[in-house]
């Protein structure tokens, strides 16, 4: 094979990769007439096949509680206006409207893409938002942006360069619960990259410095390939959420003080 035909061999499959998504999930019934609740998950760049898995076993948990589950897989490789318009299909789509009351739980680019598409799009059932923070994992996008540019493209496209240089839009003037559920564990990219993390200032691990005006906020002792893999360990605290407005008494809620990266990474 001529050099310039096994590198668009190479290239090729590692685009189709990236773009595609890990798998749609919904439903495995359609729903009921009588009013039910629905969650909609917007997962980000760590989502792929082996995470869906992890997601239809909550989904089907969810379904024994009366909560329909789905996952959008909505992250395009042409950027955050594109991401938001594939997300945007998605809800109407999957008509969530029909829902008396829906829920989202946006990990990191689910919050960057869909708090702006909420600020212009009426969905009156929409009740609450639960957003996965971590203020070590947040600034992946700005590593991978400014440290591996070619690579970064090569497997997400413009979107991640878009999120990097992106500020957290936060989510206002809507009568909403609000929750925070902060990462306070560091992922191997973030490790091996510590001192470009450690470079843009101190982590701020405090509920209030997140730029998100919430009504609860806990800490999972996990990173943020392990929120994927285990969301079944998460799922009750979100399940609360949506319930009651509030995480349950055994939610933690201290607050890591003085948290360095490359002592962690020690």
């Amino acid at each position: 094979m001529k050099p310039c035909l096994a590198l668009v061999a190479a290239v090729i499959p590692a685009l189709c990769a990236a773009s595609c998504a890990g798998p749609l999930v919904r439903p495995a019934v359609a729903p009921a007439r009588e009013a039910r609740e629905a969650v909609l998950i917007l997962p980000g760049f760590g989502y792929g096949r082996d995470q869906g898995k992890a997601f239809k076993e909550v989904s089907a948990a969810a379904s024994r509680d009366g909560v329909d589950l789905y996952v959008a897989p909505f992250l395009t490789r042409s950027g955050l206006d594109d991401s938001r318009a594939r997300l945007e299909r998605f809800i109407r789509e999957e008509r969530l409207e029909r829902y008396e009351r829906l829920h989202v739980f946006a990990f990191i680019a689910g919050a960057w893409t869909v708090n702006p598409l909420l600020d212009r799009m009426a969905l009156p059932n929409l009740t609450s938002v639960i957003y996965d923070r971590s203020p070590f994992q947040e600034r992946a996008p700005k590593i991978a942006a400014a440290r591996l540019r070619k690579r970064a493209w090569l497997r997400y496209g413009r979107t991640i360069f878009d999120i990097a240089r992106t500020p957290y839009p936060a989510l206002a003037g809507r009568p909403l619960s609000v929750a925070l559920l902060v990462e306070s564990a560091p992922t191997p990219f973030i490790l091996s990259h510590a001192k470009d993390a450690d470079a843009y200032g101190p982590f701020a691990f405090d509920c209030d410095g997140l730029g998100q005006p919430y009504d609860d906020c806990a800490y999972l002792p996990m990173n943020h390939a392990d929120l994927y893999t285990r969301f079944a360990e998460v799922w009750p605290e979100v399940h609360a959420f949506i319930r009651t407005g509030r995480f349950s008494a055994a939610a933690d809620r201290s607050t890591p003080s003085n948290v360095v990266l490359t002592e962690v990474r020690r």
